[in-house]
């Protein structure tokens, strides 16, 4: 027996009901356009251990914590373009959680929200993602729907 994942991007715009299948999540299918929150960080060079000064900066690893990413399809490549997520970051308190830094391109002050997934309750909506719900909250309305689609209701 043979197995292949096949993966469904859906279009993360508002109300598009766009989807495209791919084999793997690196893949953006021709035409589509792929925002990833840590996409304005820089990737450092490599350092060597005696070459790192004092106090020691971040990662990128560690800058790119709670990362998130949205698929637009080729009708909708722009439509976030004036609330671009960006993850930057990471705060740790001893014996606390982890924190990343969110904010948008709009102007949105940082805010510092859990890293990793929240657990179902509370209001229940947005995104999972602590880091991308951050970002989500401070949103128009129009733009919120992509996160509070019912999947399971979109016929294709």
């Amino acid at each position: 027996m043979t197995a292949q994942a096949v993966y469904r991007l859906l279009c993360d715009a508002p109300h598009c009901l766009a989807s495209e299948l791919v084999e793997d999540l690196r893949q953006v299918p021709d035409g589509w356009r792929k925002l990833k929150s840590t996409d304005h960080i820089a990737v450092p060079p490599r350092q060597l251990a005696f070459e790192r000064r004092r106090p020691r900066t971040l990662t990128y690893s560690e800058q790119c914590r709670g990362e998130f990413t949205l698929h637009l399809c080729p009708e909708h490549p722009n439509v976030f373009d004036a609330h671009l997520p960006r993850t930057d970051g990471i705060y740790t308190r001893p014996g606390r959680d982890s924190q990343a830094y969110a904010s948008c391109s709009c102007g949105m002050k940082y805010v510092l929200c859990r890293t990793g997934w929240r657990i179902a309750g509370g209001d229940g909506r947005g995104p999972a993602s602590h880091t991308e719900n951050a970002w989500w909250r401070h949103l128009p309305a129009e733009l919120q729907w992509y996160a509070t689609r019912d999947a399971g209701q979109v016929e294709r």
